[in-house]
């Protein structure tokens, strides 16, 4: 991804983010299937949710939802590709800098936490209800399993290096899952949450991760300036 396209994509996901500022019935009718979709798909899952009960909590006819996206898999890949592509976006050049694993580990756990604590669709919808395990979902299927060994990898070479004790990758992994998903449940898609929360939750895993505890404050204060000099 180019600098340019890489800024748009940025740019697209702070207009997204915004929404949540705004009363529902002010948003554009593209971002209002989106936000109802995801909440019929984590509440039903994508095979049980329909685009006519989706198209009637909108408010509009289902004939007109299909001028927005044509179908079903279309509404999930729209959410799809605001939130894995925002993630892939993020994750490549982060793999790519070097230095410290636990540093970046770091700013991808706080990165991760205030992505979805900003977010206007619930996405739970998309990683908790089967919907990879659809066929036409398949090439998403791979980015996603490119997603996660990338963070696989930077926990890997978190241990080989010393920083963090001698820990599976995958149940890394998969705990930095569960606190994303917990965050999105208990702070649902219409309250306010802290700004506090991403830093908090990377100090509560990295804590957990650490060869040495005390040295969380050190990894922290660098995680934080290289955001600021981003």
């Amino acid at each position: 991804m180019g600098r340019a396209s890489a800024d748009d994509a940025s740019d697209e996901r702070a207009r997204i983010h915004a929404l949540r500022e705004l009363p529902v019935d002010q948003w554009p009718t593209r971002e209002r299937i989106l936000r109802e979709a995801s909440r019929f798909f984590a509440a039903r899952g994508y095979v049980g949710a329909t685009t006519r009960e989706i198209a009637a909590a909108v408010g509009i006819r289902q004939p007109s939802l299909y001028n927005h996206f044509a179908s079903k898999q279309e509404i999930a890949e729209g959410l799809l590709d605001y939130d894995l592509r925002a993630g892939l976006a993020f994750m490549a050049p982060l793999v790519a800098e070097g230095g410290s694993a636990a540093v970046r580990i770091y700013r991808y756990i706080r990165w991760e936490i205030a992505h979805c604590l900003e977010s206007p669709f619930d996405l739970r919808a998309l990683y908790s209800t089967g919907l990879f395990d659809q066929p036409e979902f398949g090439r998403w299927r791979v980015l996603l399993d490119g997603y996660e060994g990338s963070i696989r990898d930077l926990v890997r070479l978190a241990v080989e290096d010393g920083e963090f004790i001698d820990l599976d990758p995958e149940f890394a992994r998969m705990a930095i899952d569960a606190l994303v998903m917990e965050t999105i449940r208990a702070n649902g898609l219409d309250q306010k949450y802290s700004a506090d929360q991403p830093e908090r939750a990377a100090d509560f895993l990295l804590r957990a991760m650490l060869r040495q505890p005390d040295e969380l404050g050190a990894i922290r204060a660098r995680a934080l300036a290289v955001e600021a000099a981003d």
